[in-house]
């Protein structure tokens, strides 16, 4: 090996050293999205991404307003989702994703006000970063895509196991 090889080796060994010790990248290891993949696709993964911080009490993003085009995964903290009137229907924590419908569909507005709870930290990724990751690594573009999937497919089976328990109830017969 010679004095350049080394040089590059000694940089790589660093630079994922300091990606495997990020208190960041070990949440994110714990989070459904990267628990399963290969340590060299999660540190590629996490690489790609961005950390954002948003202290108690910010808004994220208001109902109706323009897509940044970005899908996020909470680390550490809680927001809270509302609709339109401000009424609050859902609370998110480590582990939850927001943004997926305005990440695959870049003209669509946000259906929900975004609010931090408490102290919040996610991790980003924005649509046109994305689209280059599917580029120049397909397997890698393919589980993120695998991921949204089954995060689509959670939420189909909440809405209809939700449209069967008010079906019931409006039929008068036991859940």
């Amino acid at each position: 090996m010679n004095h350049t090889e080394m040089s590059r080796y000694k940089y790589e060994a660093g630079y994922e050293a300091a990606i495997v010790a990020d208190k960041n990248f070990i949440r994110f290891r714990t989070m459904p999205i990267a628990n399963t993949m290969k340590p060299q696709d999660a540190m590629l993964m996490f690489s790609c991404m961005n950390v954002r911080s948003y202290s108690a009490g910010d808004t994220i993003y208001k109902a109706g307003s323009f897509s940044d085009n970005e899908i996020s995964l909470i680390i550490e903290g809680k927001v809270s989702a509302s609709d339109h009137s401000a009424h609050q229907y859902s609370m998110l924590s480590a582990g939850d994703v927001f943004g997926l419908f305005s990440f695959l569909d870049e003209d669509r507005l946000h259906s929900a006000t975004l609010k931090a709870e408490e102290n919040v930290k996610v991790l980003t990724i924005d649509r046109p970063y994305f689209d280059v990751i599917t580029l120049e690594d397909p397997a890698l573009g393919n589980q993120l895509l695998m991921f949204m999937f089954r995060l689509l497919s959670k939420m189909a089976l909440q809405l209809e196991h939700e449209y069967a328990a008010m079906h019931e109830f409006a039929l008068g017969r036991k859940v």
